[in-house]
């Protein structure tokens, strides 16, 4: 997939105000949800993140090489008070802005980013399963967008050391905290088909899945599953995604990618 943005700096996301993330996610051609699964993938920090840090690198650029006003450069940057931007632009440079106007000082620069289409993948072969409702027992962490990909292999680490001797987990689970189009926070779980040390119950409910075989249970080789279908076959296809959890089901070595659709 090609996400291409034009007039990245340029466009609302720099102006006065709130951004307009669904009018950015029709430019782009996709989906809110979509753009916002997708952009931590291709960048390593969320849109919002994203937005921030460079609404924060060109207000110190503004003050430090014109002669605008603090309270100016915070209200054209979206801030309602020079307190609330005051507080952001030294979290982010570590300096106040008032300092930026009267000493020569060391601002942070965080770039401009370009896309550039990936190569080419392979097919992807899935089917279109119904399941009934789950009733699992686990455990779960909270995470992000960013730290999923760390946070999701440590839980089953850190399983392993307290109870050494349950079996391997029956499911993964990722459970949206929000809608898709504002989530940005998760809960992590893995799950048993029956009550285990330290578990608590989980009903899963009856869904329609998307379900994608991983020839592993390697937590590399199932996020890399679920980048390519992110990245590659969910821009492309005609399903509509549902907030319920995905699941891995792991069993006879293999892993079922399990996405619920309407």
């Amino acid at each position: 997939m090609i996400i291409s943005i034009p007039q990245w700096t340029t466009w609302k996301i720099i102006s006065k105000g709130d951004l307009d993330y669904q009018a950015l996610a029709k430019q782009v051609g996709t989906s809110l949800g979509t753009l916002q699964r997708l952009f931590p993938l291709c960048a390593g920090l969320s849109l919002t993140d994203y937005v921030r840090h460079r609404r924060l690198t060109l207000a110190g650029k503004d003050l430090a090489q014109t002669d605008t006003r603090v309270i100016d450069v915070a209200f054209k940057y979206g801030y309602d008070s020079a307190v609330a931007f005051s507080r952001a632009f030294q979290k982010f440079h570590g300096v106040k802005p008032s300092a930026v106007k009267s000493h020569q000082v060391a601002l942070k620069h965080y770039p401009k980013l370009t896309f550039q289409a990936p190569k080419f993948e392979p097919e992807l072969d899935y089917e279109i399963i119904k399941l009934p409702q789950l009733q699992l027992y686990g455990r779960y962490i909270s995470t992000d967008g960013q730290h999923i990909k760390r946070d999701a292999p440590q839980l089953y680490l850190d399983l392993e050391r307290d109870y050494p001797d349950l079996p391997h987990p029956d499911y993964g689970m990722v459970n949206y905290l929000d809608t898709r189009e504002v989530c940005e926070k998760f809960e992590y779980w893995v799950l048993w088909q029956t009550p285990r040390p330290g578990t608590v119950p989980y009903c899963v409910p009856a869904s329609r899945w998307l379900k994608l075989r991983i020839p592993s249970q390697e937590s590399y080789d199932i996020q890399c599953m679920s980048d390519h279908f992110y990245e590659n076959f969910l821009p492309t296809c005609n399903y509509q995604l549902k907030l319920d959890p995905e699941l891995e089901h792991y069993h006879d070595g293999v892993t079922d990618f399990l996405i619920p659709i309407r």
